[in-house]
């Protein structure tokens, strides 16, 4: 390992800096394209792969394949993060980028839903894996001043990956009229990427001096459960609010299109918007953080999550209408997924760092796999995803809470 790669970090933004953050962003990206693919391409890909007799319970198994993914982003988050401290964060992501860009475009060949189902699974895995010690390192990379800046521009490039598939469905799941199984064989395109970069990923000189052999065990002792036990619980609100009421925007929109020629249009186009909106808000929220504060940024999405689910979801029943508000409802409850990358490394020392902020962040996908579950079967029971997702809209009010019982870190030096 060279000394250029196990520099400190200088006091500005070097090449160094910016090359972190375009590669973490960039495997980010597909991140976000493996998890939003599914959700975009639910309706027609179960169409195909569910038995006809199961086709009244669609809703359902997509709620089951939601969970599916979710417990594989769980287990692979929790696993990376305890790879990531131990073995290093550039060897972590490799193998963790590999491993679901391969299951991605699996799932384009699968024959029936069960055998789609593990590979999302798989997927999930490498996508959990990723994201912990990618953040890890872009923080223990950048500078204290920009690192707020920096988190929330890394966070919007999931968003990136969710518009990206947004924009291809158009293309070609509308105006091609090509199968969904197009959609997921292009994930094999982060393999090529990470083979070709590999040797250009930089290892981080704050986990080279203090790696560690850091257990789950450990964020339950003394000086660390508080911020865990907080950040975990404010995780839970956001992620089980996400999963089991925004996941389900795109089936909503498509629910309300009569010409089923148009549902295509409308549900990706409706995607689009909603990951415009939380690229918006996932930048905004790194400097209203920086400006604010972290408590105080993180409570005011959250209340705007309150309001904007049930208008979205209850009071709304024009396609058009429902397709434009994507725009404030992804600013919200997608924007306000920068808080992990931006608070959470900050409560944490560098021996903890990539297994807490990776249980924290995965972990409470085991939770959100029940909110899925039941969105979908509620969903079924209803007649449509509307009153099903706005039940969960009153998550959020267990993440204001929280919030309050952690600690403000704006302006801090990351822990070592």
């Amino acid at each position: 390992m060279t000394e250029q790669l196990l520099a400190e970090p200088e006091a500005g933004l070097d090449r160094r800096a910016w090359g972190v953050l375009a590669l973490t962003m960039v495997f980010w990206v597909a991140d976000g394209y493996d998890t939003f693919v599914l959700l975009i391409t639910a309706r027609p890909t179960l169409t195909e792969l569910l038995p006809a007799d199961q086709l009244h319970n669609l809703p359902a198994y997509q709620g089951y394949l939601v969970a599916i993914t979710l417990a594989g982003w769980a287990t692979g988050g929790i696993i990376g993060g305890i790879v990531g401290d131990r073995l290093g964060r550039r060897r972590t992501m490799i193998i963790a980028v590999v491993v679901y860009s391969v299951f991605t475009a699996l799932s384009g060949l699968a024959g029936n839903w069960w055998i789609f189902g593990i590979a999302r699974f798989l997927t999930g895995v490498g996508i959990g894996a990723e994201w912990g010690v990618g953040t890890s390192l872009l923080q223990e990379v950048w500078p204290q001043r920009w690192r707020a800046k920096g988190a929330g521009l890394l966070q919007a490039g999931f968003s990136v990956g969710g518009l990206l598939v947004s924009a291809l469905w158009v293309l070609m799941g509308s105006t091609l009229q090509l199968s969904w199984r197009w959609m997921y064989l292009f994930g094999i395109l982060p393999l090529v990427l990470v083979l070709l970069v590999r040797r250009r990923i930089p290892e981080s000189a704050m986990w080279a001096r203090r790696r560690s052999r850091t257990s789950i065990a450990d964020l339950l002792r003394r000086g660390v459960r508080r911020n865990f036990l907080g950040a975990l619980v404010v995780s839970i609100a956001i992620t089980g609010g996400w999963w089991a009421v925004s996941s389900y925007l795109p089936s909503f929109v498509g629910g309300l299109v009569h010409d089923p020629s148009r549902i295509a249009f409308f549900t990706g186009w409706a995607a689009a918007l909603y990951n415009a909106g939380e690229i918006v808000g996932c930048i905004a929220f790194g400097f209203l953080a920086e400006s604010w504060g972290r408590k105080a940024s993180i409570q005011l999405y959250f209340v705007g999550c309150l309001v904007i689910v049930p208008v979205v979801f209850l009071a709304v029943h024009d396609a058009v209408a429902a397709t434009w508000l994507q725009l404030a409802a992804g600013f919200l409850t997608g924007g306000v997924y920068s808080w992990y990358t931006v608070h959470t490394p900050e409560l944490f020392s560098t021996r903890h760092r990539a297994t807490a902020i990776s249980v924290v962040f995965s972990g409470s996908r085991y939770i959100a796999m029940a909110g899925a579950v039941l969105t979908g079967s509620l969903a079924t029971a209803l007649g449509g995803f509307g009153r099903a997702a706005a039940i969960f809209a009153p998550i959020y009010l267990v993440g204001i809470l929280a919030v309050l019982f952690l600690p403000e870190t704006k302006g801090e030096p990351l822990p070592e």
